[in-house]
């Protein structure tokens, strides 16, 4: 397996740095995620601005619009300074990128929306890296009409899941081949390690190499973090923002 360095942001935002290429998920909020991570201002401001060490990032990923994931202003400002990277959304995302419609953003061409039903996945090459995005729900009832990808990013051999916000639904998760395939490493929502349910899934299909909750409130964080080792200790939370983990020795330069 490629071994890879795992930068955390906060609240679901990562950065995924390999010998094939960057990509970071989620990881490009704003200040939007403020009641979900204490991101340092310092950290926001070098994302959107492209400063290492987030100057080499090929793809930016965003599972839906929410400002705990996705801010429009810091992507556009991003790829107007990082010229190689590219973004890949859902619909309701991407048309957040268009401003007042009166000034042209320049990046429209490194500018992709895929929504796949649930259940099902779309396949999209960009930057060397294959990106599987698969339709997840947000919520049957809350939340209901927000378009939400969950994704399997390749990168040279190692394959990366992200879920994003998405409801523990094994038929959609089944339906898109998320539970039939290995992956190396996987990002997921705390409830996937906390609830009943998700906690079954992940003991009987879903069984990552290497597993990192994220999404957990610094007002609940003793109490998941002691749910998530009870259940799973080897699962690492992530709760402090610019930690960075490896997976292979010496990735983390």
């Amino acid at each position: 397996m490629t071994g890879a360095c795992i930068t955390f942001v906060g609240n679901e935002g990562v950065v995924v740095s390999t010998p094939s290429g960057t990509v970071a998920i989620d990881a490009l909020f704003g200040h939007g995620a403020a009641n979900y991570a204490d991101v340092p201002d310092a950290v926001l401001d070098a994302i959107e601005a492209a400063r290492s060490p987030f100057d080499a990032i090929d793809l930016f990923l965003a599972t839906h619009y929410h400002p705990d994931h996705f801010n429009p202003r810091a992507l556009t400002r991003h790829l107007r300074s990082n010229t190689r990277s590219r973004f890949l959304s859902t619909p309701q995302a991407v048309r957040l990128l268009g401003g007042d419609g009166n000034e042209p953003l320049g990046i429209e061409n490194r500018i992709h929306a895929t929504r796949p039903p649930e259940g099902e996945r779309e396949t999209t090459e960009l930057c060397g890296f294959r990106v599987d995005a698969f339709g997840l729900s947000h919520g049957r009832v809350n939340f209901g009409d927000v378009e939400h990808n969950g994704y399997v990013v390749r990168i040279g051999g190692l394959s990366i899941l992200h879920l994003g916000d998405g409801i523990i639904d094994e038929k959609a998760l089944d339906g898109a081949g998320v539970l039939s395939e290995p992956v190396d490493i996987a990002f997921l929502p705390f409830w996937f390690l906390t609830y009943p349910y998700g906690q079954r899934l992940m003991s009987t299909k879903l069984r990552p190499r290497h597993t990192f909750a994220v999404h957990i409130p610094p007002s609940e964080q003793s109490r998941i973090e002691a749910e998530i080792a009870d259940f799973a200790p080897r699962v690492v939370a992530l709760t402090r923002s610019m930690s960075r983990h490896e997976i292979g020795k010496g990735m983390c330069l």
